[in-house]
């Protein structure tokens, strides 16, 4: 079974209860090292979730193009295996910027096309998509079809 994702940003002790209500299984942070990603697991255990850290260190093009494609995809896989139907939240700190190119690796990876990924993407979290950058998506794209090739 797939999991469904949903987008969005830091989550907090506002957002706790709506992320809590949406029925989310596993939370992915994606908060760089200096980001305090570890206050993301008290929230991820207070709503029964398993929380994921992935760190990215910011959304700038230099420094995703360090990602790690496929231990992102690992760790996807993993949650899909563990779980039946798992709900994930991925986020970083404004559910934009590593938040989007992430959210589109994993719809490619997902057998989605670029178009189909941008309005799944879109339908997840219209934000996202339209501040996401046209320069992102391409990296997306780039490391997507590298991984691929590989």
């Amino acid at each position: 079974m797939t999991s469904t994702l949903i987008l969005g940003p830091r989550p907090g002790k506002k957002s706790k209860d709506q992320i809590e209500a949406l029925g989310v299984t596993h939370v992915i942070s994606l908060l760089g090292i200096r980001e305090q990603a570890s206050s993301i697991d008290r929230i991820a255990k207070a709503i029964g979730a398993s929380w994921h850290h992935f760190p990215v260190n910011g959304g700038h093009l230099d420094i995703l193009q360090t990602l790690d494609v496929a231990q992102l995809f690992l760790l996807y896989d993993t949650i899909n295996r563990g779980s039946d139907a798992p709900i994930i939240y991925l986020h970083c700190s404004a559910g934009i910027h590593r938040t989007g190119f992430v959210a589109y690796l994993l719809l490619r990876y997902r057998g989605l096309s670029p178009q189909q990924a941008c309005t799944e993407m879109g339908e997840m979290r219209a934000v996202t998509l339209e501040q996401v950058g046209e320069d992102r998506l391409a990296l997306a794209e780039s490391k997507f079809l590298a991984w691929q090739a590989a």
